[in-house]
């Protein structure tokens, strides 16, 4: 009974780190985030990414389009580009929740 009693610590402590995305310094000496389709996460922030819709999403919340000024073209985001996708997917409805 007592080697139990420790396990939902470790797993709280096993559920705090996320790991994040592959990353490159770009030519002007900015941290570039590597972008693949599905979950992406960067400083513990995850969103879901779909590049043939061009959309992003977190964890119960509908997909939202990216912001049109993002170039995904190249696979990279810039760290404060991460943000604002993070931030533009954030803001979308509830899944369950919406106009009627």
């Amino acid at each position: 009974m007592t080697r139990f009693r420790f396990l939902p610590i470790l797993l709280l402590v096993a559920a705090c780190s996320v790991p994040s995305n592959p990353s490159r310094t770009g030519a002007s000496g900015v941290t570039e985030i590597q972008l693949i389709d599905g979950r992406n996460c960067w400083n513990n922030r995850c969103l879901r990414f779909d590049s043939m819709n061009r959309s992003v999403s977190v964890a119960g919340k509908f997909p939202v389009r990216a912001p049109r000024d993002i170039d995904l073209r190249g696979g990279y985001v810039t760290e404060a580009e991460f943000a604002r996708m993070f931030q533009t997917a954030n803001m979308a409805y509830a899944t369950g929740v919406g106009r009627r």
